[in-house]
């Protein structure tokens, strides 16, 4: 090593990786194993190997000026030799034991810190800009203040024409991409492999997807890499090793020439005048930036171009729809456990940190439990262009496609968009075919930054066709491709000539040759609204169509509800209309709702396999019903809302609550509140890590925790918005703005902001 840099560091890890993998390994350390040269300088020194442990002295672990600090590590001020014998696993652990104890003593006798702050170091001659970075802290409920930080500075690490944070399902791909194509490339992530999902997030097998192009490279070159060993004898292109995966894309990426950081986490970006010129990171050896012509944000939750100032789409105070994930558990030599158990925030260490440890409890009878969270759905940036859900279903094309999608709806929970309240996405043999454009990978308002994979600019009903792992690994591809191309040009990475580079992924199959002459095909005809508000009628025949332009659309379904005498067809136009906001047969809706004497048959959360409807006829004649805000619907709700009992549906529960608190009034309080009150409705949130422990049961798709939680979290919701009888609500929503459980915390903080 040529210092003690974090890049000789990481230099020396992948050397170590070079010489050490094998294709029969199944199970690998993270970290290399040092015993340090540099030494502390403590306030004793021990230079003899021979010493038992329970007698050295706690000086030689802290500085010399320091009282109130330990090193437990082989920096301490230890002999080389003595530092080897102390590193051994049993030895540091006693050590820890005893520092522990120590540290304790000395804590109870310091005093608190008096207007503490960072001491500042700005250079007269650094480069001025601004590091932006996330600085919310845990919780708003857990700050205890703030520490003032001087004008300071932070070291260059390094300096590249492409710079991928995040190594996984498109940050490897995309990385190998911008290394091939003549770019000084560094990608980083905070695991020790790449692949993300595919790999350390143990889903080893392709669920539908495009799997033509740089996917087919990966596929077999995985493949090969292991030729003629066992472990990969039972799999077929679309399933894998996972550790063979993860080495191809090390080995692909170091082979053309890119950089590899592992166990770095991206904390920031730098940015000048909107231009993002380079990503602060956070790594063992501290804090400083690795400049770059263009970043790559693979983190999966948009969390660099967030940084950078990009607005973004998540769960708030008027959503918490979110697709379920898990950890998962891990044995020798497994490959695919996919689990669906909760739902976790990436973003939040509190969640991820619950989610872990429950993981522990639920496999503790496994070999252990995987790293990374399976989640499906992240926070989405917002970008040059959204893609919509009806983007999807009608096939929606650009001139400046990056990558095909092709799924069925898998979408693990419910959904929100109107379309699917109305018209359920299909069942899972069924799949569409989706487009992006370069446009949803690049933030509004941010040059330099492109961003990829669940982070994409897209509604989040949208998701679940265009979020499928062989389609991300061509999108990664592509766009580190264009990174290249930027850097090359000398050009923001938005302005390069997405043409060219479309021919360029058509010859390896990425792309189909028709999106060099495809163009956006959308507004639709107004003949094809007028003809599809027509055919709606009929099971809904272009519903697609005639709500792919909402504003024509809405004015299109109002005059065929006016000229139609037919009592079946007028009460399809209103059922729409209401769930479009639209008052217009809010007469119709209230007759619907009353020729029903009792529920019909409604839908509990589902994670796993959840495809099709959400919610039933009856609750979508109820939540259209509300959107009217018409007062006169609110007896026909109430009415069926004393209907449910326990054991009822929790579509049903969401329907009348979504009803209910559009039109708030006194009666309706009482209702929800009575609804609240039924046995076992309340009393749900897990505010600390004992109760989400005991709370939570076995099993890899547990959906109780959810329905339970969901369903007290929404009606509490609803009685708060709607005059909140007796308090409950607010007392609910204050429990949940303490949930461990992320995006509960999310919603429930959000609405007690909006609605105080």
């Amino acid at each position: 090593m040529k210092d003690g840099s974090w890049e000789s560091f990481a230099k020396a890890e992948q050397i170590a990786r070079d010489q050490t993998w094998d294709p029969n390994q199944v199970e690998s350390a993270d970290l290399l194993f040092q015993n340090p040269p540099d030494k502390m300088v403590g306030q004793k020194r021990l230079n003899s190997a021979d010493v038992e442990f329970r007698e050295i002295d706690l000086k030689v672990f802290q500085p010399k000026t320091i009282d109130n600090l330990f090193v437990l590590s082989g920096g301490a001020n230890l002999s080389e030799k003595a530092s080897e014998v102390l590193l051994q696993p049993g030895k540091l652990i006693g050590i820890g034991e005893r520092v522990g104890k120590e540290a304790a003593v000395i804590a109870k006798k310091a005093l608190s810190a008096v207007n503490p702050k960072v001491i500042g170091n700005a250079h007269v001659d650094m480069v001025t800009g601004n590091v932006s970075e996330l600085l919310e802290g845990l919780r708003p409920s857990l700050n205890m203040g703030e520490v003032r930080a001087e004008e300071t500075s932070l070291p260059v690490f390094a300096t590249y024409d492409v710079v991928v944070m995040g190594g996984g399902t498109a940050g490897a791909p995309a990385a190998l991409a911008a290394s091939r194509h003549d770019a000084s490339t560094l990608v980083l992530d905070y695991m020790h492999g790449l692949g993300g999902i595919g790999t350390l997030g143990m889903i080893g097998r392709y669920y539908h997807g495009y799997r033509k192009g740089f996917t087919t490279e990966v596929d077999k070159g995985t493949k090969d890499i292991g030729e003629g060993n066992p472990r990969g004898d039972n799999k077929n292109l679309a399933e894998w090793v996972f550790d063979w995966k993860m080495e191809w894309f090390r080995s692909e990426i170091r082979k053309a020439g890119g950089d590899i950081w592992f166990g770095v986490l991206g904390v920031g970006a730098y940015v000048e005048n909107g231009q993002v010129k380079g990503l602060v990171v956070s790594t063992p050896e501290g804090r400083g930036v690795v400049l770059a012509h263009t970043i790559v944000d693979s983190t999966g939750s948009a969390d660099v171009a967030i940084a950078a100032g990009a607005g973004y789409s998540y769960t708030d105070g008027h959503s918490v729809a979110i697709q379920g994930a898990g950890i998962p558990f891990k044995n020798p030599n497994d490959f695919y456990n996919n689990t669906d158990w909760t739902f976790i925030d990436d973003t939040d260490l509190l969640d991820v940190w619950r989610a872990m440890v429950v993981a522990r409890d639920k496999f503790k009878e496994q070999y252990d439990i995987g790293k990374l969270p399976q989640t499906r759905e992240r926070r989405r940036m917002v970008g040059d262009f959204t893609v919509s859900v009806l983007d999807v279903y009608n096939g929606r094309t650009y001139p400046d496609t990056i990558s095909v999608h092709m799924s069925s709806f898998d979408t693990h929970g419910f959904t929100e968009d109107p379309f699917f309240a109305l018209k359920p996405p299909q069942h899972s043999g069924v799949d569409v075919t989706a487009y992006v454009p370069f446009r949803a990978l690049l933030p509004e308002g941010l040059e330099g930054i492109a961003v990829t994979g669940l982070g994409a600019s897209a509604h989040r009903d949208a998701m679940p066709v265009i979020r499928m792992q062989p389609c991300l690994q061509n999108q990664g591809y592509a766009v580190g491709w264009a990174a290249a191309m930027s850097a090359a040009n000398n050009q923001n990475i938005r302005y390069i000539d997405v043409n060219k580079l479309q021919k360029e992924l058509i010859k390896i199959g990425s792309l189909p040759g028709s999106v060099l002459t495809d163009v956006d095909n959308f507004p639709p005809p107004f003949e094809k609204i007028q003809e599809a508000a027509k055919t709606v009628t009929v099971e809904l025949t272009g519903l697609e169509m005639v709500l792919w332009d909402p504003a024509r659309g809405i004015s299109t379904l109002t005059e065929q509800f006016k000229v139609t005498t037919n009592p079946t067809r007028r009460l399809v136009y209103a059922r729409i209309l209401g769930i479009l906001g639209n008052p217009t047969g809010w007469k119709e809706l209230i007759s619907a709702i009353d020729s029903f004497k009792d529920w019909d048959e409604g839908w509990n959360f589902r994670g796993m396999g959840q495809f099709g409807r959400s919610i039933s006829y009856l609750d979508s004649l109820i939540i259209a019903a509300g959107r009217t805000r018409r007062i006169e619907v609110i007896p026909s709700v109430i009415r069926l809302a004393k209907k449910l009992t326990s054991e009822s549906h929790f579509s049903h529960f969401r329907a009348v609550a979504i009803a209910l608190e559009t039109v708030p009034n006194h009666d309706e309080a009482v209702t929800l509140y009575n609804l609240l009150m039924l046995p076992g409705v309340t009393d749900h949130s897990m505010p600390d890590i004992q109760t989400a422990r005991k709370m939570t049961p076995p099993g890899k798709t547990d959906t109780t925790t959810r329905n339970n939680s969901l369903r007290e979290l929404i009606l509490g919701r609803s009685l708060y918005k709607c005059g909140d009888h007796n308090g409950l609500g607010n007392k609910i929503l204050q429990a949940y703005s303490k949930d461990l459980r992320g995006h509960y915390y999310r919603h429930a903080s959000g609405v007690l902001k909006y609605h105080s």
